[in-house]
């Protein structure tokens, strides 16, 4: 059996490393200043059937902001899969929904859910639409 947390670290690390093949264009001049994983997994399904929203907010240098989604690398994706099985070994239940929250700063946050995963479940999610709105409001109110 694995630790869980290092795990969990190393699934930060092909997070971060797969951030700037974005969906669309170019990396061009941003840098992150956060990265949002939302990873769902349905629970012993013979095809493995998953979904990912990966995002990251992103500054330009001229100052703005924006949420810009990537690509989630295979070896993202085999972390995240080995999280849940390194917990599955530790605790004797597996989750069915992860959001990983990565800061520049190195911190990094895993919230797991046990529900129904909500866009495999048939559901159409906006649960981030405003995610940018947010994140700034946030940060300006910590500033």
């Amino acid at each position: 059996m694995n630790n869980p947390e290092d795990s969990c670290r190393d699934s930060v690390q092909a997070i971060v490393d797969c951030v700037s093949d974005v969906m669309d264009g170019d990396w061009g001049d941003r840098d992150w200043e956060q990265i949002v994983v939302n990873y769902e997994t349905l629970l012993h399904a013979p095809d493995e059937a998953t979904s990912a929203i990966a995002f990251s907010v992103a500054r330009r240098r001229d100052g703005r902001h924006e949420c810009v989604d990537f690509r989630l690398s295979d070896a993202a994706e085999d972390g995240l899969e080995r999280v849940k099985r390194d917990m599955h070994a530790q605790s004797g239940t597996y989750w069915t929904t992860c959001t990983v929250t990565i800061e520049r700063d190195g911190r990094y946050r895993f919230d797991y859910g046990y529900d129904a995963p909500y866009r495999l479940s048939g559901n159409v999610d906006r649960r981030f639409a405003d995610y940018l709105k947010r994140y700034l409001a946030e940060k300006n109110g910590r500033q």
